[in-house]
């Protein structure tokens, strides 16, 4: 990474560091931002600063690598995980560290690499959990229209719990209805799930994986039970193919096409332990591996 690009991350995580104080609170994830940037709670800013922190050091050692002695066998990376404003680091660095385990490179994306030319190259994108108000300040306009222009031009969104607030039309979260700018997902994002843990606390669900997900290889999700802390069912909607039920029966994960690609929405966490009394330590749950891949590559 150039010192250019190095002064001006930290620049980024200072200022958003620097905002006052809140105590942590149950939010709803469909307010729009703006305002909420200076309602970040402690953990908000601390979990902000581990991820710009990544970012930079993956970009140091990426820039290392692309300038050092080369064999000709580069790995080319196949896929984007955004970690910013919202983006619940411990989940997102599961993400990368069961795909890289498999052998499938990943970049590590902040705000300023949310760029046509830095998803150009990848096939996949995933927007991990978190809190999406803070997602979509951090992402802002122009990461929204690059995010949907991957997409539409033959791209892969998987979009999970938080990120798959961000990307439907409209989220509604304890009766409160909140319009949302990208609408890959042309429905509703509904949370919490009836009789399941709502935000912020955490609990565990079994999933019905469907006809079209045991096509899809997605069999193996009826078998463990996955974590769960207030994301959202997926409701109306076009072209939508469900692939995995909640247990009352509404859609956990379901598929759609938009334009020459796909996106993938998923209400639980399946990168993580289901286990309410965990730590970030834990490793990802055994399944990881497996339905990563099949979601991201089918």
């Amino acid at each position: 990474m150039s010192q250019s690009k190095s002064v001006m991350l930290l620049i980024v995580l200072v200022c958003w560091s620097a905002v006052g104080r809140c105590e942590p609170k149950s939010r709803p994830p469909g307010q729009t931002p703006g305002p909420l940037v200076a309602t970040m709670t402690e953990y908000d800013r601390i979990n902000l600063e581990t991820n710009l922190r990544w970012v930079v050091q993956r970009e140091r050692d990426r820039a290392a690598n692309q300038s050092g002695p080369s064999d000709g066998r580069a790995s080319k990376e196949r896929v984007g995980v955004f970690a910013d404003a919202g983006v619940w680091h411990v989940g997102a660095m599961s993400i990368v560290e069961v795909l890289e385990a498999q052998r499938i490179p990943c970049r590590v994306l902040d705000r300023s690499l949310l760029t046509r030319d830095c998803l150009s190259g990848l096939e996949v994108l995933v927007l991990p959990g978190g809190w999406a108000p803070l997602q979509w300040a951090a992402a802002g306009d122009a990461g929204l229209t690059e995010i949907k222009t991957f997409v539409e031009g033959g791209g892969r969104c998987v979009a999970i719990c938080a990120g798959a607030y961000l990307i439907s039309k409209t989220t509604k979260y304890d009766g409160q209805e909140f319009p949302y700018p990208l609408g890959l997902f042309d429905g509703i994002a509904e949370g919490p799930v009836t009789g399941l843990a709502p935000f912020p606390k955490v609990g565990t669900t079994r999933l019905k994986v469907t006809e079209a997900g045991s096509k899809r290889g997605l069999a193996a999700l009826n078998s463990d039970d996955v974590l769960y802390g207030g994301g959202p069912c997926f409701k109306n909607g076009t072209q939508v193919v469900i692939l995995a039920q909640y247990p009352d029966n509404t859609a956990a994960l379901i598929a759609r096409p938009v334009g020459k690609g796909e996106v993938l929405l998923i209400g639980v966490h399946i990168e993580r332990p289901a286990s309410t009394t965990g730590v970030d330590s834990d490793p990802p749950p055994k399944l990881a591996p497996m339905l990563l891949k099949t979601l991201l590559f089918p």
